[in-house]
């Protein structure tokens, strides 16, 4: 998806400073298309519900520096990234107190979406906390379609197909100009039943997922419940984030399969 903002002049200055929405524009496309353009300032951002702030610094394109009220560095960074809601004001030329980050745009991303799913993994540790998710789950008794739906709302995702041992797509949302839709599900098949054959040879537990860069599509796909589900994006750029926020719904889609 593009970064969709409102352009407007400081006055006097000749800058251009963007603003915009985190429900039309996510984090993750903003602070790359700022890492292409090599620029350097602060992300100011407000989070909608509560109003809390975060401050995001560039300096030629690399990200220098990442707060989220009291969290700093990674983990400040972690938690804005989980961000959908709230505004967003570029500010040229703002420069950061101190580095807390230091890293690529992508490099970045990547490690912020390990400590997210590092938290993740501990919430599911709690009994307590696990036993209330459930409960959620059984109460919002979503189908696989409004799943599909919600895999298919996040940037850079295609296509959703989920598809039976046999072969046979089961269910699809979306589309791809680059894979057919109906050979993708013989084909996965076949590749996931060796993979799970090679596994069992090995002994080394149950495959969890798998994704595959080809020149012109990357297909990221796992188990849910008797069946695989498979997502397709145009390339690698934004795998970190997709996989991050695929988590939770592939995890709801396996009730219905």
């Amino acid at each position: 998806m593009p970064v969709q903002y409102e352009e407007s002049m400081a006055a006097g200055k000749g800058d251009t400073s963007l603003k915009g929405n985190l429900s039309l524009t996510n984090i993750t496309d903003l602070l790359q298309f700022l890492s292409s353009s090599a620029k350097s300032g602060m992300i100011q951002l407000v989070r909608h519900p509560g109003g809390q702030e975060g401050k995001i610094h560039f300096v030629a394109g690399e990200l220098v520096s990442a707060v989220s009220g009291d969290l700093a560095g990674l983990e400040g960074l972690a938690d804005l990234l989980a961000w959908d809601q709230g505004t967003f004001h570029f500010q040229p030329g703002a420069v950061a107190s101190k580095t807390n980050v230091g890293l690529s745009v992508q490099h970045a991303i990547m490690e912020a979406v390990v400590l997210l799913d590092k938290q993740v993994k501990e919430n599911q540790s709690n009994p307590t906390k696990a036993v209330e998710e459930r409960s959620l789950d059984m109460q919002g008794g979503r189908g696989s379609n409004e799943v599909l739906n919600d895999l298919l709302e996040i940037s850079g995702i295609d296509a959703v197909v989920v598809v039976g041992r046999d072969g046979f797509v089961i269910e699809s949302a979306g589309s791809s100009a680059r894979v057919n839709i109906d050979e993708l599900g013989a084909s996965l098949a076949h590749a996931i039943n060796g993979i799970e054959e090679m596994g069992s040879e090995l002994n080394v537990d149950r495959f969890q997922d798998m994704f595959i860069e080809y020149g012109r599509a990357v297909i990221l796909c796992k188990p849910v419940g008797d069946a695989v589900a498979a997502v397709i994006t145009p390339d690698a750029s934004k795998l970190g984030i997709i996989r991050h926020k695929t988590k939770k719904l592939f995890e709801e889609l396996s009730h219905s399969f």
